[in-house]
């Protein structure tokens, strides 16, 4: 077994500085500068175009940054391989389910354990001897409210139970930095009320970052509001203060839509 990495100590879980990307002549993202503290959740949104998934993409190695730095915990991770980041502390989800289909939800979620226990490139262990992944992922599967689907191929699960498993998945690795794209995208309003519900308590203590265009789910679920306009930062502060800046009304929501979203009832801000 091998131990958990050690975060360098830092007042940040996330550090952003003057980040830039550029695609041919056209500059996508414009100088990002963002810090996030340890446990906090926040929202990105901004008008579609604006660059919030690239900015994921950076963040979490998938594509390296034309310009900037970013930091996690202190350690320096722009232009590193996602994988290498992730085993630094950082997970994502995508705006699609990325699921192995055929497999249950329990073996999902067990397929995701095994490298942070320590388990790597172990061809010889046999699954059912995992007696430390088995209970992890029975645990998470509670969790998750899955437990009645475990042993369900990952395919026949209702599009929600999909999205909880992928919730499950990101988590499994022990980040302590969660990107969510997107995570209730195509969800009824019942079946979002539920998932934020469940995001709230499965990731309770990590900080959470989250891009959405559903207002509801970012009021349940933000302590604060990054706003992201033509590849910039123009605000990044609490619901109720971004709610009512002038800037962001106007360069986004525009102020009848934006003061008539009502936050969800049972989802106040804790």
């Amino acid at each position: 077994m091998h131990s958990p990495v050690p975060y360098p100590v830092s007042p940040w879980a996330l550090e952003l500085c003057d980040v830039h990307q550029r695609f041919g002549k056209t500059d996508v993202l414009r100088g990002v500068n963002l810090t996030v503290a340890s446990g906090e959740r926040l929202a990105i949104i901004g008008p579609n175009g604006a660059g919030k998934s690239t900015l994921f993409h950076l963040i979490s190695g998938r594509m390296p940054p034309t310009g900037g730095k970013i930091w996690l915990q202190g350690q320096r991770i722009d232009g590193k391989p996602a994988y290498e980041i992730n085993r630094l502390g950082l997970s994502r989800s995508f705006q699609i389910s990325n699921l192995f289909p055929r497999l249950s939800a329990f073996d999902n979620l067990r397929c995701s354990l095994l490298w942070s226990l320590g388990y790597r490139y172990s061809f010889w262990h046999l699954l059912s001897g995992l007696h430390d992944a088995n209970a992890r992922s029975a645990e998470l599967l509670e969790l998750l409210q899955l437990t009645d689907s475990r042993d369900t191929p990952a395919m026949h699960l209702s599009y929600a139970q999909q999205r909880a498993l992928e919730l499950g998945m990101t988590l499994a690795s022990g980040a302590r930095v969660i990107l969510l794209d997107e995570p209730t995208a195509g969800m009824s309003r019942s079946e979002t009320t539920h998932f934020i519900q469940l995001i709230r308590q499965a990731t309770q203590g990590r900080t959470l970052l989250t891009v959405e265009h559903d207002m509801e789910v970012v009021f349940g679920l933000a302590d604060k509001i990054a706003v992201l306009v033509q590849g910039q930062i123009v605000a990044c502060d609490t619901p109720e203060r971004v709610r009512a800046n002038p800037q962001v009304q106007a360069a986004y929501l525009g102020t009848t839509v934006w003061s008539d979203v009502p936050v969800p009832t049972g989802l106040a801000q804790e």
